[in-house]
């Protein structure tokens, strides 16, 4: 696939982080999954398992992420944080 195309496609995941409209790592999901996973060198099944994990990220993953949809890695990781929150905040109740 030539490199204009991907970074068509690319857009898409960058408008929706650029806009706010995503709001947990698993709304990118059906955008390109699996070309995705291939450009950050995971598997399609870890990738979707990352989405809905984000604390399986990696820095590292983050930041090739942020690459490949040419944003800023701080906005990637301000949804995993913010989706994050809750399961944080009620382990703490638990202690």
């Amino acid at each position: 696939m030539a490199s204009e195309d991907k970074n068509s496609q690319y857009l898409a995941v960058k408008s929706m982080f650029l806009s706010g409209s995503v709001k947990r790592m698993k709304d990118i999901e059906k955008l390109y999954p699996t070309m995705i996973a291939k450009s950050l060198g995971i598997n399609h099944s870890r990738y979707i398992e990352k989405l809905y994990k984000p604390e399986g990220f990696t820095i590292k993953n983050i930041i090739e992420l942020a690459n490949l949809v040419e944003i800023s890695p701080q906005l990637i990781l301000d949804v995993i944080i913010k989706q994050l929150s809750p399961v944080i905040k009620s382990k703490k109740k638990n202690i």
